[in-house]
């Protein structure tokens, strides 16, 4: 009988196994990446990845869900000193403008490149969607709450205004993937920061 694991270990592996696809994906892109291609970058058998990934697919979707979750719980944790609805959309203007251009490009460049891949097929487009909802509804909950304290105006439609911003940060991303200053991006930001505002303040 082999010995039992513990979750914490589960856990520690799965992570180290998800770090050494990231690698990979930065370095090689999603679509040439092979599970071969992690497997030699962990030293690990084929076996022992398969034993927590069926695929590569699924390595990336955990990968993306994790940074997605971790961007939620921290945000969240932070919320509770800012009970301000502007407060909050300001902080995560703030993240945007923390987060260096060369970090933003290397996980835009195979992030896009997985999307035109699970684009085809429909198991995946469905499980990115997950995804990209909890993005929204986080945001949606922030507008909700500036509506119910006056904040913002109160035709807002917070479906739209949850979209307009990650629409602005998934756009800038965009026109910067390729060439662009750091401060000219962040430069950007702020103009995009003044405009979001205008448009939910009212």
């Amino acid at each position: 009988m082999s010995p039992k694991v513990s979750q914490a270990y589960k856990d520690e592996k799965r992570a180290i196994i998800l770090e050494g696809a990231l690698h990979c994906f930065i370095d090689k892109g999603f679509q040439a990446t092979t599970i071969d291609d992690i497997v030699r970058h962990l030293g690990m058998s084929k076996g022992a990845i398969y034993s927590y990934f069926s695929s590569k697919e699924v390595m990336y979707i955990q990968m993306a869900d994790d940074k997605m979750n971790a961007m939620v719980e921290n945000s969240s944790e932070d919320f509770k000193n800012m009970p301000s609805a502007e407060d909050q959309i300001r902080y995560m203007f703030d993240r945007f403008r923390r987060q260096s251009l060369d970090e933003l490009r290397k996980w835009l460049a195979f992030h896009l490149e997985f999307m035109l891949y699970a684009a085809r097929q429909p198991e995946l487009t469905e499980r990115w969607n997950q995804y990209a909802n909890k993005a929204l509804l986080f945001m949606q909950e922030i507008m909700e709450g500036g509506m119910k304290t006056g904040e913002f105006r109160s035709d807002l439609d917070i479906a739209a205004a949850s979209r307009l911003f990650w629409s602005v940060r998934d756009g800038l991303a965009l026109q910067f993937m390729l060439s662009g200053e750091e401060t000219d991006y962040k430069s950007m930001i702020n103009e995009m920061e003044k405009k979001v505002f205008r448009y939910i303040q009212g």
